[in-house]
């Protein structure tokens, strides 16, 4: 603990445990209670006042400064978020027309394809990330979209109720919503899908599937790669809950096309097909990509086309 001595209207004496000393002078302390001129020699005392600061005391104060200290540091960043953003805080439509023809004639018209995504901007903080989308991937449309036009071109076809849902998408847990969406359409979904999407089941799930049909009804397929887009753009990554930095997404493709690069560049020998079960889905995703490899090499953002490449090798097994 340390004394607070005030001696004069003028100065504050600070007394330590070792009895070691400073002595602070105040002149505007001094204005505030009085005194107008501090050179006059006779500046009436005060009675000496000792104030005792516990070392609990210190911490409490340390603690509310610190306090303090972070709500203004966390308003200066809602200032900074508000005009990195444009002020843009409210909800916002963002139109971006497909340049791509659609190549789905003769199951779904041209403008179930063509039309325009519309995505809803719910803050700011996704802006980066929604402009690396629209940029990287033109033709892309949110989950709630893709099951509108998914359900509007299926309907006329009778599917509906006595229709089976079966997905194969990546076990990653960031498809689940799509899942999630699809099912409360189709209802629960009969899932094929391993690491990356592809459809691990094979024949055998095939046969499942098709068995579970309801009699007089019809079957759904979705299969699909994923990719991540983080909050600073990057493609091949995303945010995810209770992480401080980014990850790979789709983590398995990552590490599909470090093979396939590292294959293609003779620093290493291509793996044989698995016998082992503790990897062997990542062995076949390697491997299946393995042909799309020049694709990665060529392309301006080698992750960008990831997703591409993938898709197609899932399309070659489906």
């Amino acid at each position: 603990a340390l004394s607070i001595i005030c001696r004069t209207r003028n100065s504050l004496q600070v007394i330590f445990q070792n009895n070691s000393s400073i002595t602070m002078t105040f002149p505007l302390f001094g204005k505030m209670i009085g005194s107008v001129n501090p050179t006059i020699e006779e500046i009436p005392q005060v009675d000496d006042v000792i104030l005792e600061i516990s070392p609990e005391l210190v911490q409490l104060l340390l603690f509310v400064f610190c306090a303090w200290a972070s709500l203004i540091l966390l308003e200066v960043d809602v200032i900074r978020r508000k005009l990195a953003s444009g002020f843009g805080m409210t909800n916002e439509s963002v139109s971006i027309q497909n340049p791509v023809q659609s190549d789905n004639k003769g199951w779904v018209s041209e403008s179930t394809f063509n039309a325009p995504m519309k995505a809803k901007v719910e803050s700011p903080s996704n802006m980066v990330t929604l402009d690396k989308v629209m940029r990287s991937f033109p033709r892309a449309i949110t989950n709630s979209e893709l099951v509108s036009r998914v359900s509007t071109a299926l309907q006329k076809y009778g599917y509906g109720e006595s229709t089976l849902l079966a997905t194969s998408l990546c076990c990653d847990e960031v498809n689940r919503e799509l899942d999630l969406n699809l099912s409360k359409l189709y209802g629960d979904q009969f899932s094929m899908g391993g690491l990356a999407g592809f459809a691990f089941g094979g024949v055998t799930s095939f046969g499942a599937m098709a068995h579970h049909i309801p009699t007089g009804g019809d079957c759904l397929v979705v299969y699909g790669p994923h990719v991540g887009v983080d909050a600073d753009g990057n493609v091949g990554k995303i945010n995810r809950r209770g992480r401080k930095a980014s990850g790979a997404c789709c983590g398995s493709g990552v590490a599909a096309a470090g093979y396939v690069d590292a294959v293609r560049k003779g620093k290493q020998d291509p793996s044989a097909p698995a016998t082992n079960p503790l990897d062997a889905q990542q062995n076949f995703v390697g491997n299946l990509l393995l042909p799309h490899g020049h694709r990665l090499e060529e392309a301006e953002d080698p992750m960008v086309e990831l997703p591409l490449a993938m898709f197609d090798a899932q399309n070659d097994l489906m």
